[in-house]
C-alpha cells in the first residue's frame, strides 16, 4: 500500500470517527411518540414515573412480562401472598377475554387494578358497563399560539380531584392537551367519580368487584415523563396514587414490550452451552475468513516478465550480420566446423578429423549410409577451402548437414 493511499485510509477513518462523534453530541429532537414503556425516557414513555413509583408503594414494584393469564395462575398458586395493585398505562388496554376474567378474578380475591388507557377492550366494558368517548373543541387561533407554536390548535386541559381529601386542590394543567377521552356511561350502582376535566367529564372513576376496586382513567398521558417534570402538572399524577393503597404493585409490560426472553432458535441456541461455543466459533471463523480473504485481494500481486532467451536474441543478431555481410564461405566453414563437433560430442568420437574410419565409425553407430556421410564430407572440405561460396551453396551444404543431424 502506498503512502498516499495510507493517508486517504487515515483521513476516511478520522471522519468516520468525526460524524460519529458529532452525531452523539448533537442534540435530538424529542420522540413524542406514546410509548409509555418503563424502558424509555421519551417524554410520552414512564421511565422516570416507574422510578419514582417506590416513593408512594414502600412495599415495591415489580415488572410484569407475561399475560394475565399467567400471572392469574402464579397469583392463584401463591395461597399467603399479599393483595397487590395490578398497574396498566398504555395508549388502549387490549386485553382479550381469558385476560380480562383472570384480572377481574384477581380484583374479585382482593387484588386492586389501576388502568389508565383511552379506549378499552369490549371484554372490560362489558363486564364493568362503562364506555369511553371523544370530545374534541376547536380553540381560537390567537388563544392557541401563546400556547404551543409548534401546535397550533393545542390548548391546555385540565384536571380536578372530585372526591376527598383532593377534592378542594387546585386543578392541574396539561400544556399540550390532546386529552379528549372520557367515560360517556358510567354502572351507577358501583362507580364512584373521582376526577373530570374541564367539561366536567368524568376521567377517573372507581368501581368495586368483589373484595377489590378496578380504577379506570381515560388519560394515561399524565403519568408520563413529560407531565411528570411538569409542576402544574405533576399533582394529578401524585394525587392518583396517593388514592391506590399501599400494597406491592405489580407493573404490566406485556402488552407494550412482549414477552421477556421471547422464544426464538437464536436465544434458545444461546442458551446451550455447547450450541452457545459452536455459535461463536462459527461466528469467529467466517469473521476470520472475511478478514483474511480481504487481505489476500487487496495484496498486489506483482508481474514477473518471463525469462528472455538471449541466446535465441544472440543468434539472431548473428545471423543478421552475416546475412547483410553476405560472407557465404565464412558461413560455411563455421557451419561445418560445428556440424563436426556436435557430431563428435554427441557420438563420443575420439579423433577430431572426418577421414574414411571415422565415416565408417559414424555410420555404424547411426545407421546413416557411408554415401551420404562421404557426399557431406566432401562438400564440407570444398565449400570449406573455397574463396567464394554463393547462396545457393551454402543452402545445400546447410540442408544436408540438417538431415544427418536428426538421425544422429
Amino acid at each position: 500500500m502506498s503512502r498516499s493511499e495510507k493517508a486517504i485510509l487515515w483521513g476516511t477513518g478520522l471522519l468516520v470517527v468525526l460524524t460519529m462523534l458529532l452525531d452523539t453530541l448533537a442534540p435530538r429532537e424529542p420522540d413524542w411518540r406514546r410509548s409509555f414503556s418503563r424502558y424509555r425516557n421519551d417524554p410520552y414513555a414512564c421511565a422516570m414515573v416507574y422510578g419514582r413509583l417506590k416513593d408512594f408503594f414502600p412495599k415495591g414494584v415489580r415488572t410484569l412480562r407475561q399475560s394475565l393469564y399467567e400471572t392469574g395462575l402464579e397469583r392463584a398458586e401463591e395461597a399467603d401472598a399479599p393483595p397487590a395493585t395490578h398497574m396498566f398505562i398504555d395508549q388502549s388496554f387490549g386485553a382479550d377475554s381469558l385476560g380480562v376474567a383472570s384480572l377481574l378474578a384477581m380484583v374479585e380475591a382482593g387484588d386492586d387494578a389501576f388502568i389508565a388507557a383511552e379506549w378499552y377492550t369490549e371484554w372490560l366494558t362489558g363486564e364493568s358497563g362503562v364506555q369511553t368517548a371523544s370530545h374534541w373543541d376547536m380553540p381560537a387561533v390567537e388563544d392557541a399560539f401563546p400556547v404551543n407554536k409548534e401546535m397550533p390548535f393545542a390548548r391546555p386541559d385540565t384536571l380536578h380531584f372530585t372526591a376527598a381529601p383532593l377534592r378542594t386542590g387546585t386543578p392541574s394543567v396539561f400544556v399540550r392537551g390532546d386529552m379528549t377521552t372520557y367515560f360517556s356511561r358510567l354502572p351507577g350502582d358501583t362507580a364512584l367519580v373521582l376526577a373530570t376535566n374541564q367539561r366536567g367529564q368524568p376521567v377517573l372513576v372507581r368501581l368495586r368487584h368483589g373484595q377489590g376496586r378496578l380504577y379506570l382513567c381515560t388519560v394515561p398521558l399524565a403519568f408520563t415523563n413529560y407531565y411528570l417534570l411538569k409542576d402544574e402538572a405533576r399533582p394529578f399524577m401524585a394525587g392518583v396514587f396517593n388514592l391506590l393503597p399501599d400494597r406491592p404493585v405489580l407493573w404490566d409490560e406485556f402488552s407494550k414490550a412482549g414477552r421477556e426472553g421471547s422464544r426464538t432458535p437464536l436465544r434458545y441456541i444461546l442458551s446451550q452451552p455447547a450450541l452457545k461455543a459452536a455459535y461463536w466459533a462459527a461466528v469467529a471463523l467466517l469473521l476470520l475468513t472475511i478478514v483474511v480473504h480481504a487481505r489476500r485481494r487487496q495484496r498486489a500481486i506483482p508481474v514477473v516478465a518471463p525469462p528472455r532467451n538471449t541466446s535465441r536474441d544472440f543468434a539472431e543478431t548473428i545471423a543478421r550480420l552475416y546475412y547483410f555481410r553476405g560472407d557465404h564461405a565464412d558461413l560455411a566453414r563455421k557451419l561445418s566446423a560445428q556440424f563436426r563437433e556436435e557430431v563428435r560430442r554427441r557420438l563420443r568420437l575420439h579423433g577430431t578429423t572426418w577421414d574414411a574410419a571415422t565415416v565408417r565409425e559414424i555410420a555404424l553407430r547411426t545407421g546413416i549410409r557411408e554415401g551420404e556421410l562421404d557426399h557431406a564430407q566432401r562438400l564440407m572440405e570444398h565449400l570449406g577451402s573455397a574463396e567464394h561460396v554463393t547462396e545457393e551453396q551454402l543452402l545445400r551444404l546447410n540442408q544436408a548437414l540438417r538431415q544427418i543431424r536428426t538421425r544422429l
